[in-house]
């Protein structure tokens, strides 16, 4: 059955002819996160949590609850940004070409295909491109509410913002994103379920061997990381230069957020 798990509120300033603030709605295959930012103070000022059941209509019937349980929904917003948060995207080499169905074919020889899916394809940089699909119920239900909202992948807003060269890991409830830079660019990018301790240690260093990465020298960037929730890192940091911890900035609800729910992982819906 679907619940909301997290309500922060500040106070909206938005109103039909004065439009301050733009909500970006995270989804992935067992949630819906709402983030509200104010566009003066680039500061976020509200955000809910909010997380469907085990049912087969699970994600339709969490849509259905936030119609009546969300605060912010039905708020008036400058743009509206839906994210879509899953597994399925990948990196590729940037084509010469106008017909995307290249990038499409890659996408299901690695994922496998599947259909009533849209394709997006974002530039990284002048060689590289970002491919991800966009699930058609998740279109259609979603712009039912927001009919002028835009779709983009999380992973773009991740490598708009984990901008260092090193390892960065991004920290969600069941999952974690690993990027990996250097001076060359972004060399690496996958999703994992998380799973028994050694398994997630492995999954790290596996891909710094593999891109001939000594860890040692390099620096390992957290965020979402909690100690409780993730105690397996503690064992990976020994193997790198150094551990930072990037936690939610402590200004608009980032001090409630702290303050209220010690130990969250939501430091990774603040980037955008």
């Amino acid at each position: 059955m679907a619940k909301k798990k997290i309500g922060i509120y500040g106070t909206q300033e938005s109103t039909a002819n004065h439009k301050v603030e733009d909500l970006y709605i995270i989804v992935d295959h067992q949630s819906i996160h709402f983030a509200v930012k104010h566009l003066l103070s680039n500061h976020y000022i509200a955000f809910e949590s909010f997380v469907s059941g085990n049912e087969v209509n699970g994600f339709t019937q969490l849509l259905a609850y936030l119609q009546n349980n969300s605060k912010l929904m039905h708020s008036v917003y400058n743009n509206v940004h839906f994210v879509m948060n899953n597994s399925r995207v990948l990196i590729s080499k940037q084509q010469n070409v106008k017909d995307n169905t290249i990038y499409q074919n890659e996408l299901n020889i690695v994922f496998g295909q599947q259909p009533d899916q849209e394709l997006l394809v974002t530039n990284i940089d002048q060689q590289k491109v970002l491919v991800s699909t966009i699930p058609d119920i998740y279109q259609t239900l979603l712009t039912r509410s927001f009919p002028t909202g835009k779709w983009s992948h999380y992973a773009n807003a991740m490598l708009n913002y984990a901008h260092q060269n090193g390892v960065h890991l991004y920290f969600f409830e069941s999952f974690y994103i690993l990027l990996i830079r250097n001076q060359e660019g972004v060399q690496f990018l996958k999703y994992f379920e998380e799973s028994e301790e050694a398994q997630n240690v492995y999954n790290v260093l596996s891909a710094c061997k593999h891109l001939q990465i000594n860890p040692n020298n390099e620096s390992l960037f957290l965020r979402g990381y909690h100690a409780e929730n993730n105690h397996w890192v503690i064992e990976l940091g020994t193997y790198f230069n150094e551990a930072v911890v990037e936690q939610a900035s402590e200004e608009g609800v980032g001090k409630a957020l702290h303050e209220e729910y010690p130990h969250h992982q939501f430091a990774t819906y603040f980037i955008f």
